[in-house]
């Protein structure tokens, strides 16, 4: 790792100036694809020993070894030119003597490029820390629960309750005064954390301790949803990578044991001259300006655009909306775009399916025009400062349970039509208030385009097609289709003259019985302007949203009309 390469890290003294000024971001990483992601983003990268048990599955850090860690660091080494590198001095590396401390600490810099390095305990190592930092060696500290001396500690305790706090805030202030430029507090209680804190002269870092401390750190395994074989309680997952992996890997031996892996673009033709199918990638515009120079000539000629608006990961439903375009469209365009304006919830978006390339290479038989992928840039640039509001049909069902929902919705959509220039837009019925905020948002802005509704699609078993079927877990997708079920007999006594009081309880016991942990609503309302009622009139339907190991499921069924 060359000096040049790492000119834009921050080194220590960086780090402890941060001290009570902007919160210091830390992550741990273990190889280089992962920490070029977070390479960007991070002031602090540390290559933790915690990398035996999400890594290497061992039950404990205690196992990790030099070698170990070298290797690791070496590969994070080569994916950070802007965030400090700092590792973890593994068990029995460093507790022997001050001068064991430094050569095996003196190892890990020179071998990896590291610029400091970390080692666990406060009072007992705070002659080490200032051995290491009197010769060239900077130290993060780490106190509270330190899990190389799990044995001692009896388990994965909180530490530092009641009187004990007064000799977690000693250990904090010995590793300060040894020289340490920074300290990591461990499963501390948060009042304890903020009052170290603001008594020590250099910046802590939180895992299970305080918002008020000056930075926090968590295992990127942990906070992605990669590793799953226990989550401690200060673990917030911003993803669940570790189900979406699992149902690519089931998808990809699906195809495998069907013979549909790999299809003849993915093997090699006998002559350089043979060509491969189109995967659709060509077809994809990232820019507004290349998406107008394309629909410019297509209006010129007098042709009929048809869009399908989508976020990806797009399913036999989504397919069925671009068949029904082709077959009533000169030109079709598909757009994907995971719009973050319609999502409340930052864990739901993060969690979203993002499958671009898959896309792509669905769509490709089924011969549209083109795929516009924006970006957020693209979307909403800086400055963006409009936002179009449906009143009345989005202040129920997923409207009042999403604030500002459909507003986002509303937003991307509107500006997705101007953009591309299209004639009929087509969205499945799976969505109906979606369906029927987009009607109106176009009819009440005179926007020139027909909103065409189509039959919503289902997997075998009934379960309406969703992107968001993905993240079932596979524990409860069995269970999934219930709802539909549940929904269709419900339908079906309505259109003998039931009432909806008299039916609800029944239902509610069916679905929670299922497995279902709450439904957000079960309603009967007016098709169109979404009247809530309580017996079938005119063209009514029901409607459903319930969540199911961990996934929000929505459904609706037409009763009359």
């Amino acid at each position: 790792m060359s000096a040049t390469a790492r000119k834009t890290a921050p080194l220590p003294d960086d780090i402890r100036a941060m001290k009570g000024q902007r919160p210091i971001v830390s992550l741990t990483a273990y190889t280089t694809p992962m920490a070029a992601m977070m390479d960007a983003y991070c002031d602090v990268v540390l290559v933790g020993d915690s990398v035996g048990m999400v890594q290497h599955g061992l039950a404990s850090t205690l196992p990790v070894s030099m070698e170990m860690m070298v290797l690791h660091g070496q590969a994070v080494a080569r994916g950070l030119s802007s965030a400090m590198l700092v590792i973890d001095m593994p068990f029995a590396s460093y507790e022997e003597s001050p001068e064991q401390a430094f050569r095996n600490a003196a190892r890990l810099m020179a071998e990896t490029g590291a610029a400091a390095v970390k080692l666990e305990g406060g009072v007992h190592m705070a002659a080490t820390i200032r051995f290491l930092s009197a010769r060239g060696i900077p130290v993060m500290a780490h106190i509270g629960l330190t899990p190389q001396a799990i044995n001692t500690l009896g388990g994965y305790k909180v530490q530092g309750r009641g009187a004990a706090g007064e000799a977690l805030l000693a250990d904090a202030q010995a590793v300060a005064e040894a020289g340490a430029f920074a300290v990591v507090l461990e499963k501390v209680p948060a009042s304890l954390a903020d009052r170290i804190t603001a008594e020590v002269a250099i910046p802590t870092i939180g895992i299970g301790a305080s918002a008020g401390c000056d930075g926090q750190i968590l295992v990127v395994d942990d906070m992605l949803g990669l590793f799953t074989a226990f989550k401690p309680k200060f673990v917030k997952r911003f993803a669940h990578l570790g189900r979406q992996a699992e149902a690519a890997i089931a998808a990809y031996a699906e195809e495998v044991r069907a013979r549909a892996f790999p299809a003849a673009k993915h093997v090699f033709a006998d002559t350089l001259a043979a060509k491969t199918p189109s995967d659709g990638s060509e077809k994809i515009i990232r820019t507004l300006a290349d998406l107008r120079a394309l629909t410019r000539g297509w209006r010129r000629a007098g042709e009929v655009i048809g869009v399908v608006p989508t976020m990806g990961a797009l399913h036999a439903g989504h397919l069925s909306l671009v068949k029904a375009a082709k077959a009533e469209c000169d030109r079709v365009i598909v757009t994907i775009f995971v719009n973050p304006k319609q999502f409340n919830n930052p864990e739901d978006l993060a969690n979203y399916p993002r499958t671009e390339l898959e896309d792509a290479r669905k769509l490709a038989p089924l011969g549209v025009d083109a795929i516009y992928v924006p970006d957020g840039d693209q979307m909403y640039p800086e400055g963006f400062a409009t936002s179009v509001a449906v009143t009345g049909l989005t202040d129920v069902l997923c409207g009042a349970h999403r604030p500002g929902h459909f507003d986002g919705v509303a937003t991307v959509v509107s500006k997705l039509f101007g953009q591309t220039s299209a004639d009929r837009a087509y969205f499945g019925r799976k969505d109906w208030q979606q369906l029927q905020v987009v009607r109106r948002m176009a009819r009440d802005l005179d926007i020139d385009i027909e909103i065409i509704g189509c039959p919503t699609v289902r997997e075998d078993d009934g379960l309406a097609m969703s992107s968001r079927n993905l993240l079932l877990p596979e524990a409860v997708r069995a269970a999934a289709p219930r709802l539909a079920k549940v929904m269709e007999e419900m339908a079906e006594v309505l259109r003998g003259g039931a009432a909806m009081a008299d039916l609800l309880p029944a239902a509610e016991a069916a679905l929670s019985e299922a497995g279902f942990t709450q439904i957000e609503y079960l309603e009967l309302r007016e098709a169109s302007d979404l009247t809530l009622l309580q017996k079938a009139a005119g063209e009514s339907r029901l409607f459903a949203a319930a969540w199911l190991g961990g996934v929000r499921l929505i459904d609706n069924r037409p009763v009359t009309g």
